[in-house]
């Protein structure tokens, strides 16, 4: 698989006795990215064995503390083990100020670089482009600056036929011509088309985050298509005027947003407290999308 997708954390403000504030770590083909980072979070991925060193882009949804309070310990720890790889915190504006503070507060001196970019605008903007995956950011509708995030595999090489390998006598720089969907000219004037000796590739991966966010028009052509998609879900229907209020999302909406995307598959995440079980959420959320799963900390997701 080409992401795996791992559940750190599933709750909302008020964290419980088994549910920890919101954090996911990506792994793109070994690359591991953490989206949001809760309370907890380091505790967490040494709890599932995640690599701290693999972790180098971290994407923050909004400045709320369930989302963000986890990475000011972790920029400690990171500290503390050493590190002198660059770390780049994607983060909607002040972020840059109240890290700085943070860090003048508590007279930590970073010894690797903090590349810190702000996340902004109305529309959706690319933040990331790397040979592997494009990650895009999306404005999400919640009582402060909130934005979700999309990563897209960028389309993979073509797969050889090693048969023809073989019989064609194919040297290593015209492999990987004919895996980049060229046709192989040699100078003698043989010509072997591309897709004589490739398969076409399989189909990129993609997955979404959202949180935190209310239903709203617009959201589900931002995650159109998408392989997985991960909504919040902190109300049930029997609170959906709450839902309303607080800028949040019942679990029947983000069932909704993942119908009329067209998504593959749905989780949901950051549930209220006063669920002690996620069972009805998910049983909402079914009605209306039969893809759709409660997340649950530990949890992994194979995508693609």
């Amino acid at each position: 698989m080409a992401f795996r997708l791992t559940i750190l954390g599933t709750s909302s403000a008020l964290p419980t006795s088994d549910r920890y504030p919101t954090a996911h770590v990506l792994n793109v083909h070994e690359r591991l990215f953490l989206i949001d980072c809760g309370e907890g979070t380091q505790m967490q991925l040494r709890r599932y064995k995640i690599r701290f060193g693999k972790i180098n882009h971290i994407f923050i949804s909004h400045l709320h503390g369930d989302h963000f309070f986890g990475v000011y310990p972790l920029l400690s720890t990171y500290n503390l083990m050493g590190r002198k790889t660059p770390l780049h915190l994607y983060a909607p504006a002040p972020a840059d100020e109240m890290t700085a503070r943070h860090l003048a507060d508590f007279d930590i001196t970073l010894g690797f670089e903090l590349k810190i970019h702000t996340v902004s605008g109305r529309t959706m903007k690319q933040v990331l482009d790397d040979k592997r995956v494009e990650v895009f950011s999306f404005p999400l509708r919640h009582r402060i600056p909130s934005y979700g995030y999309l990563f897209r595999e960028k389309t993979p090489d073509r797969n050889m036929i090693k048969e023809k390998i073989a019989g064609y006598g194919l040297t290593v720089e015209e492999i990987g011509r004919a895996r980049r969907g060229e046709d192989i000219v040699r100078d003698t004037g043989e010509v072997i088309p591309c897709g004589e000796i490739t398969m076409e590739p399989r189909k990129p991966s993609s997955y979404a985050f959202c949180s935190d966010t209310g239903w709203f028009r617009k959201l589900p052509g931002y995650v159109n298509g998408v392989d997985l998609l991960y909504h919040e879900a902190t109300f049930g229907d029997d609170n959906d005027a709450l839902a309303l209020k607080t800028g949040h999302s019942t679990a029947r909406q983000a069932a909704m947003v993942a119908l009329e995307a067209g998504a593959k598959r749905l989780i949901l995440g950051h549930f209220s407290a006063r669920y002690r079980s996620t069972d009805t959420l998910e049983e909402e959320a079914r009605e209306v999308f039969p893809e759709s799963e409660a997340a649950h900390e530990g949890n992994i997701y194979e995508i693609g």
